[in-house]
């Protein structure tokens, strides 16, 4: 849990209004060459990068090689820094510190230093990432002396938090302590309390280092009430995290029991299953102190599931593997139905050219097996229906094939079941086959009234999208209406499946995989965005993406839906993205 958080720098005109990005590919085919173009190019790139879409470096670039062309030098280091950022949330390192370089160098020649500070915190964050501490060390401080000189003091705050970390990983605590508590000061004055939290934790942690477990405590019992006063349930789990190791330390082993379980539930509630994991290894280590074994063997195991989940999240379904097979053997058996009816088809058609030639009389019987034909060839339509989109099957028996599409812009809902492994052991496989059956084939009722493809089940997820096979432009609105319909329907239900639905919108490809087993599935970063904003949500709510958010705000029939602004969220693998609650 005593992470070390270095804060990235998104330049302040990052954070203009959004646009769809659907009208400003319009804008970019009405823009002329010039600086207006750059502009429109830029904010593209960014615009897809928040939607996780490789199309963002394609985008940058292209930004950058018209400024080039234009000699437009700010155009050229806003279009750095966008490529800097790109490649430094794809793990290219040398790549972003080039970026990064190029866009100081153009801002130092403009004599514009406001824009160069926070590029030199995101050089700082790289070689952080890498361990090289000193390098990092001395960008941080740069970054450090030219806010100062601008007196800008959020910026300020920021780089101080940074290097008071970065002398934590080098163990030189007092002067860790120093830097935390400058950052401490602003932040009080700046009335920050998310950020103010965080730092008291630092600072308490940074005590505990030095045994002074008193003190650490003092500040980790006043970031527990800076987070209860915002609600912000993640730092209440640090928070009691942090008063239960320090406790145990103090040798109060019944604080330290009770702060963990604190934490523990908390995290749970939340689902931080990182903080679901560390709180259960530290109550089993407690317990087993107190020589108290049957509870200490209890978090154990818990701490185990959730570490097992943590690291491979579909391998710790234990159903996963049953249900595909069971899925995927009753596909094949309608694949193989599908195959006897071509040859019952041709067959029957032999027929029927013989009592054409060989009895004037045999109409009768044409008639009725041309019947049978129809009814038969109607049935393994239907099968093929049920097994993929109307339209891609069209093509496949059209053309014995079905080309893979590009969709600029669809939406994608992800559904999970809070605590599937735990009520999935309670369960014969027969039981949870039958369950997970009756559940899904009431979302594939819903979403059936909606223009919405059911793509598949793995395990106890669910996932479907809108806007494809045929576009439509109103497939954020007809998600969502669907996901609070299977919501509510999961709460009436009032039984033990709490459910989890993210919602995100995006580009993808779509279509069929392979020529034996027919199977229709989507592919892109929009799909693991999709994913992310899933588990990143809470049991019984909606979650959804800052993309899909924006895409709502220009539809006019929104009456009755709420929308909740969660602020911007770590989503594993992702970086933060912006994240609202819906409800209606």
């Amino acid at each position: 849990m005593k992470k070390i958080l270095f804060i990235l720098f998104f330049p302040s005109f990052l954070f203009s209004q959004q646009k769809k990005i659907d009208s400003l590919e319009k804008l970019l085919s009405a823009a002329k060459k010039d600086t207006n173009k750059v502009n429109i190019l830029n904010t593209l790139c960014w615009e897809y990068y928040n939607n996780g879409s490789e199309k963002s470096l394609e985008y940058g670039k292209e930004a950058l090689k018209l400024a080039e062309q234009l000699n437009y030098k700010r155009g050229m280091a806003r279009s750095n820094v966008r490529i800097g950022i790109v490649q430094w949330a794809k793990g290219q390192y040398p790549e972003a510190l080039d970026s990064y370089f190029k866009a100081i160098k153009i801002y130092e020649a403009m004599g514009d230093s406001a824009k160069i500070p926070g590029i030199l915190s995101n050089v700082g964050n790289i070689y952080a990432a890498i361990n090289k501490t000193d390098e990092a060390l001395q960008y941080f401080k740069k970054a450090l002396d030219m806010d100062e000189k601008l007196k800008d003091k959020k910026s300020i705050a920021v780089s101080l938090a940074n290097i008071s970390n970065i002398y934590n990983m080098k163990e030189k605590l007092d002067d860790a302590l120093l830097y935390s508590l400058k950052a401490l000061q602003i932040k009080r004055e700046l009335n920050d309390k998310r950020g103010l939290s965080i730092t008291l934790n630092d600072i308490g942690v940074i005590y505990e280092k030095k045994f002074q477990y008193k003190k650490a405590q003092d500040y980790y019992f006043e970031g527990l009430k800076v987070s209860q006063d915002i609600n912000e349930e993640p730092s209440i789990v640090l928070s009691y995290y942090n008063l239960g190791i320090s406790s145990r330390k103090l040798d109060k082993m019944e604080d330290a029991i009770n702060y963990l379980k604190k934490s523990f539930e908390t995290a749970t509630k939340i689902d931080d299953r990182q903080g679901v994991m560390e709180a259960a290894y530290e109550l089993s280590e407690t317990y087993a102190k107190e020589n108290n074994y049957k509870n200490a063997y209890e978090y154990h195991q818990k701490y185990v599931q959730t570490k097992d989940t943590l690291l491979n999240e579909e391998s710790s379904r234990q159903i996963t593997e049953m249900q595909t097979k069971y899925e995927t053997e009753k596909k094949e058996q309608q694949i193989t139905l599908l195959n006897k009816d071509k040859e019952l088809q041709d067959a029957q058609l032999n027929r029927q050219k013989i009592v054409i030639w060989s009895v004037a009389g045999g109409f009768l019987i044409v008639l009725m097996l041309s019947i049978f034909i129809f009814r038969e060839r109607k049935k393994s339509e239907k099968l093929l229906l049920n097994i993929l989109p109307a339209e891609t099957a069209k093509e496949l028996k059209a053309k014995g094939k079905a080309s893979p599409k590009y969709y600029e812009s669809v939406t994608i809902m992800f559904t999970d079941f809070k605590g599937f492994t735990t009520i999935a052991e309670k369960l014969s496989a027969e039981e949870l086959v039958s369950e997970l059956d009756f559940l899904f084939k009431k979302f594939d009722a819903i979403i059936s009234k909606y223009n919405i493809e059911k793509i598949k089940t793995i395990g106890d997820a669910y996932m479907c999208a809108s806007g494809l096979p045929t576009s439509n432009s109103n497939h954020a609105e007809e998600i969502v209406k669907a996901g609070l319909e299977i919501q509510n329907w999961m709460i009436e239900q009032n039984n033990k499946w709490q459910l989890r639905i993210g919602i995100h919108s995006g580009a993808v490809t779509a279509g069929v995989v392979g020529d034996k087993k027919f199977a229709y599935d989507i592919w892109g970063d929009t799909v693991n965005v999709a994913s992310r904003m899933e588990s990143s949500g809470e049991a019984g709510k909606i979650n959804i993406s800052g993309a899909t958010y924006q895409i709502l705000q220009g539809f006019q029939n929104l009456e009755g839906l709420e929308f909740k602004f969660r602020g911007k969220i770590p989503a594993k693998n992702k970086g933060e993205i912006e994240m609202y609650f819906v409800a209606g």
